[in-house]
């Protein structure tokens, strides 16, 4: 069927619509979800901060992240990420280096810290600093692994004081506790949504030791994070190096951005979960990619029709796979996609390749068709 329609706003108009359908979450997910994430959350905290009380004095704030965070979740709202801040007594005694070996992650010497919670007769400090000491090597670097496995100690006995089920609103749901990377995955079945637990070293903004130009992003952010993130090395069971977290900065700058900006990430990400090859396209690549735009675009360019930037991203997200690089924004030495072989990355490449060229012949069509429109469509649907 042939349609006497701008081809643009034909396209537009139907990208739009199957927006709102597919990929926008509902309000009333949103709260069903909302309600039981906060629950478990509360009672997770409330048992694992008795189980140890040294957590109660660490946890300083808790921040809801990633995706869920960013607002960039779509059709349901199945994943939280929530991050808890733990602040070091003294925090600002840490002294933190740029890893040479990793890119992109810091090392934590926290040998003033110590020095200071033994003048300290408080209990809490004093238990504190024990604490603190056996999570240390000899030279008092935090150690990753000892920080994971101490929080695993107390999320399985958590979980186990539960009996592996949370009741809200008179119904159980049965939870499964796993660890992955930094995350304390707890995955309730019923409901079936997740929530990656996950712990952040809180640093001062004056403990930055990345200089780019970025930091202009950074400005008005009083604090940063490390999150200790385990190697995927075996032979390594003790690894020094943190990840460097700069969420609050990367949601000032999403959050400043016309809604165009969330929606065609949203889109994009749509895309990925359609694909049946996509899977190692991760989200926070995705918004990299973005991120970098932003840089680099004036304010204006937000403003355009959703399709003409949706196009415009799928290039730079092809260009990106193509060349097999993607630095991470605010350390450009670190190659996201280092962590994938040449394959893994062309076949990423693969899959996007033609999606620009497919919107922009629909955009330009002089006729367009509902059959040329479908075949779009299809590729944002699930």
């Amino acid at each position: 069927m042939m349609l006497k329609m701008n081809s643009k706003e034909f396209l537009e108009k139907n990208l739009t619509r199957h927006y709102r359908k597919y990929i926008e979450i509902k309000e009333r997910d949103r709260a069903v979800y909302g309600k039981h994430f906060e629950t478990l959350h509360t009672t997770l905290f409330r048992i694992l901060q008795k189980e140890d009380p040294t957590l109660e004095h660490l946890i300083v704030e808790f921040n809801l992240e990633g995706s869920s965070g960013d607002m960039l979740k779509i059709a349901k709202p199945n994943e939280f990420d929530l991050v808890f801040k733990l602040r070091i007594p003294h925090y600002r005694e840490i002294i933190v280096t740029r890893d040479s070996e990793m890119p992109g992650n810091v090392l934590l010497d926290i040998t003033r810290v110590l020095q200071l919670l033994k003048s300290d007769p408080r209990e809490d400090q004093q238990n504190i600093r024990r604490l603190l000491k056996s999570l240390v090597n000899a030279q008092n670097f935090l150690i990753v692994e000892k920080l994971h496995h101490w929080l695993q100690s107390l999320f399985s006995r958590t979980l186990n004081r539960l009996d592996h089920r949370i009741v809200v609103d008179g119904k159980a749901s049965k939870l499964k506790y796993r660890t992955c990377g930094p995350a304390h995955t707890i995955e309730v079945e019923g409901m079936e949504y997740s929530v990656d637990f996950v712990p952040a070293i809180r640093l001062d903004a004056e403990q930055n030791v990345f200089r780019t130009e970025q930091l202009n992003y950074h400005a008005n952010i009083h604090y940063w994070d490390a999150i200790p993130k385990p190697l995927k090395k075996p032979l390594i069971t003790e690894s020094i190096s943190f990840r460097s977290s700069f969420y609050d900065a990367e949601k000032a700058m999403l959050r400043g951005k016309h809604e165009n900006c969330r929606n065609v990430i949203k889109c994009i990400k749509k895309f990925r979960d359609v694909q049946t090859n996509l899977h190692n396209l991760k989200s926070y690549f995705i918004k990299t990619v973005f991120l970098w735009k932003i840089r680099f675009e004036p304010e204006s360019y937000w403003y355009k029709p959703l399709t003409v930037i949706l196009i415009d991203m799928f290039e730079e997200l092809t260009d990106r796979l193509m060349h097999g690089r993607l630095d991470y924004f605010w350390d450009p030495k670190l190659n996201m996609l280092d962590i994938y072989s040449r394959n893994q990355t062309i076949e990423m490449f693969r899959c996007v390749q033609g999606m620009s060229g497919k919107l922009r012949r629909v955009a330009k069509a002089r006729n367009p068709t509902y059959r040329s429109l479908l075949s779009v469509l299809q590729a944002f649907s699930k």
